[in-house]
């Protein structure tokens, strides 16, 4: 049986997304006691309010199989500046996996080709969340050099 995201949503469309914090709080009363990993993407406007939500992919109960291209089909339909992504681990643990860690460079670095930044991923177990932007894992990101 496919669980709906029925909870209260934290995000609303037409809602600016604040710090790092408050999403990850809002995120986390909505995401939070899934069953299946569930992939949320928020975009946002060049003022940072949301514009739309999609659920890109319901997974299992230990992995969520999502493609860059998915989630910026999605952005770009949209046209969106920016974006936000979200997943639960229903473990309850919200420390992301070395493949969580990989596949957030991987959006961010596709963001920036495309001209559409990634603020924040954030994984969210029972009690709380993991922001990438808060233990600063895109900072370190440079674009490779590409041949002209």
């Amino acid at each position: 049986m496919v669980e709906k995201l029925t909870r209260q949503i934290g995000l609303k469309v037409g809602q600016m997304a604040g710090s790092s914090r408050s999403v990850g709080v809002a995120l986390s009363e909505e995401l939070s006691g899934l069953r299946q990993e569930t992939l949320l993407l928020l975009t946002l406007n060049v003022k940072n309010q949301v514009t739309t939500r999609h659920e890109i992919f319901r997974g299992t109960v230990d992995a969520c199989i999502a493609h860059p291209r998915d989630i910026f089909y999605e952005a770009v339909t949209a046209n969106a500046a920016r974006i936000i992504i979200a997943h639960n681990h229903p473990s309850g643990v919200a420390t992301p996996s070395p493949s969580d860690e990989a596949f957030g460079q991987r959006l961010w670095l596709a963001g920036q080709l495309m001209g559409i930044d990634l603020l924040d991923c954030f994984v969210v177990g029972v009690h709380g969340y993991f922001s990438f932007s808060e233990h600063d894992l895109f900072s370190k990101l440079t674009m490779p050099t590409l041949p002209m």
